[in-house]
């Protein structure tokens, strides 16, 4: 299971692990729809006989908790312990906070000689410009990762970043216009296939590449509105000039729609356009009737929601 797709964070997991340890907790978990299932629906979780304060294990949390949560508290536990970022209860990051702060220690060697300002960072590598501006805990851990006191102030214009994850016998390239399944590769890497992050806007990068580098298949994963769209020609159009095609992931779930003005969410469609301007010929019939029903209900297709590996399963292998 992607625990990035259940909305819980760091405190909950803790929480999870000391009813592990000890078999109950203090904590307040129920207020989490996921959290809550475990105790209406499966059983795992219980309130204490008399004692709504406390929660305690259900017959068989122990096996679900280590199959489902052990090796992710086990991750970011020692992800606290090696950077020294604190983690008490006045820091309630998200799992997606922290699968990012890891990527960022991860690809320091990268990040650090490229910095620019503080809200083109966190435009590329979190929910938006301003993500890190309303969350100062993730910031502040941002900063000591990086080992710098705060942003540089130089034009971003130029930054140009291919971040990669590699696997053994690569069968097939995902290019990524977010960082979402950077940060969680097991099931990509299973399938022999390489991701490639291009960062939104950020893909003049691909216009130093060699033909010898774009010899695989080539999938582009984006979110379904326009700006990804948009990017998806561009990018498609600098892999057609090197030789190679660029092949769109559809969405395998459809009915997944957000509004276009949804939290973090910047990209409207251009009602005013046919199409909303984007290229038509880049798209196939069933592509294009997907995209005109999302511009008509004013809707998109989060990146981050679509199982790419399904769609990839027998592609790249």
């Amino acid at each position: 299971m992607n625990l990035l797709r259940v909305e819980i964070g760091w405190p909950q997991l803790k929480a999870l692990n000391e009813i592990f340890q000890t078999g109950r907790t203090k904590a307040a978990l129920f207020t989490y729809p996921y959290l809550e299932r475990l105790r209406a629906e499966k059983r795992l979780l219980r309130y204490k006989s008399g004692n709504r304060q406390i929660i305690e294990a259900g017959e068989g949390f122990n096996n679900f908790y280590r199959e489902t949560f052990l090796k992710a508290y086990e991750r970011y536990a020692g992800f606290f312990e090696r950077t020294e970022v604190k983690a008490d209860g006045r820091r309630p990051y998200s799992l997606y906070d922290l699968e990012t702060l890891i990527y960022i220690e991860k690809n320091k060697a990268i990040l650090q000689p490229q910095l620019t300002t503080e809200r083109f960072f966190s435009s590329q590598l979190f929910r938006g410009s301003k993500y890190l501006e309303n969350n100062q805990s993730v910031l502040k851990a941002v900063l000591q990762i990086l080992e710098i006191n705060a942003f540089p102030k130089s034009d971003p214009k130029d930054q140009q970043w291919r971040l990669v994850i590699d696997c053994p016998e690569p069968r097939c390239i995902v290019l990524c216009e977010n960082l979402a399944n950077l940060k969680v590769p097991d099931a990509a890497i299973e399938l022999n296939a390489e991701l490639w992050y291009v960062g939104g806007n950020n893909t003049r990068i691909l216009e130093n590449l060699s033909a010898t580098q774009l010899n695989l298949p080539i999938y582009y994963l984006c979110d379904w509105d326009y700006d990804g769209l948009r990017i998806y020609s561009t990018i498609k159009r600098i892999i057609s000039e090197k030789g190679s095609n660029l092949i769109l992931l559809y969405p395998q779930e459809t009915i997944q729609r957000l509004a276009v003005d949804s939290p973090y969410h910047n990209s409207d469609w251009k009602y005013h356009l046919s199409f909303s301007g984007l290229n038509e010929i880049d798209f196939d019939l069933k592509e294009k009737e997907l995209i005109r029903q999302l511009i008509k209900s004013k809707q998109w297709i989060e990146e981050e929601g679509q199982a790419f590996e399904v769609w990839l399963s027998g592609r790249c292998k």
